[in-house]
């Protein structure tokens, strides 16, 4: 039997991309979210929003079709969502990709511990690629 002594880690790192013309805001996440600001869960979602807001703030922008396969090699994005990314550039839209962490405060941790997608008329945001 062998006993790992160094550090051990049970944290969670998700990538993500966020396709839009513009800067997610709250009332757009929280409705495509289907959460109504007087839900129970409300504040979760609103912490989800301010998460996910400075993860795309501080986030990579895709600036061309190169930019995009460079990904490719990567286990980050699916071939339909980097399919998604070229087209999204080529009609003019703002590509980020970014990351999260479950090192930080419970909502980034729960966007960590699942694979998520949500798509409105204002965005769309893929988080496919999750690390346990």
């Amino acid at each position: 039997m062998k006993i790992k002594m160094d550090f051990v880690s049970n944290s969670s790192s998700t990538s993500f991309v966020y396709i839009s013309k513009e800067m997610l805001s709250k009332e757009a996440f929280l409705g495509a979210a289907g959460v109504s600001p007087d839900s129970p869960v409300a504040s979760l979602f609103e912490s989800m929003f301010y998460q996910l807001k400075s993860s795309i703030e501080s986030g990579d922008i895709l600036l061309s079709i190169e930019d995009v396969d460079a990904l490719a090699d990567r286990h980050d994005f699916t071939s339909e969502v980097l399919d998604r990314m070229r087209d999204a550039i080529k009609q003019g839209l703002t590509v980020t990709t970014g990351h999260l962490s479950s090192d930080e405060c419970l909502a980034e941790t729960v966007l960590c511990t699942e694979i998520f997608e949500i798509e409105s008329e204002r965005f769309y945001i893929n988080a496919y690629d999750n690390y346990w």
